[in-house]
């Protein structure tokens, strides 16, 4: 597509923006309200993060919302999916939180566990959304070929974000028992 091309569709992107905004100002606002957004807001509330989506090759495909209706049901699974993956967070601290005070309560040695259980959450966490985002991101591409594009690429996000997690959790508890019982810190992790 030629440049200027590109340039008179930002421009009249931008006109529609500020029509829209003149138009169903009080619309938009009471929407905003409602429904957070991140620092560099949406593109119902900043024109520049519209035009940015559409120059960008990430976004290959279009998303047609034609009714305030498919645009609810989207932020309803945009928050459904942000409550599900901060539950499962959540989960696992009481579960290993659990254990720990288990531990305390046989007259186990409470320390390591503690110590072991807080270095393998926060690097099995990490690197779970690490790379489950990576791949899922890199898998977006399969929205173009398919229907169920967003299913195989989620799906298969979250199988190897899980996997990549639990495999980085075993290997830091090893490794965390072994700094605390000052053995050498790969003994036995490999």
């Amino acid at each position: 597509m030629p440049k200027y091309h590109m340039v008179a569709l930002e421009q009249k992107a931008l006109g529609l923006f500020k029509e829209l905004q003149v138009k169903y100002q009080a619309e938009l606002q009471r929407f905003m309200n409602t429904n957070r957004a991140s620092r560099r807001g949406t593109v119902w509330s900043n024109p520049n993060r519209g035009v940015h989506i559409a120059k960008s090759a990430r976004h290959s495909t279009k998303l047609d919302i034609s009714s305030t209706a498919e645009f609810r049901k989207i932020k309803y699974i945009e928050n459904t999916g942000r409550w599900l993956g901060n539950g499962m967070i959540l989960l696992d601290g009481a579960f290993r939180a659990n254990s720990v005070y288990n531990n305390y309560k046989n007259g186990g040695d409470w320390q390591r566990s503690l110590s072991t259980e807080l270095a393998s959450f926060g690097a099995s966490t990490a690197s779970g959304i690490f790379v489950g985002s990576i791949t899922t991101t890199a898998l977006s591409s399969l929205l173009m070929l398919t229907p169920y594009g967003w299913v195989i690429a989620i799906g298969v996000g979250l199988y190897v974000g899980f996997t990549a997690s639990i495999k980085m959790n075993n290997f830091m508890k090893k490794t965390s028992e072994n700094i605390y019982d000052r053995k050498p810190i790969f003994e036995g992790t490999f």
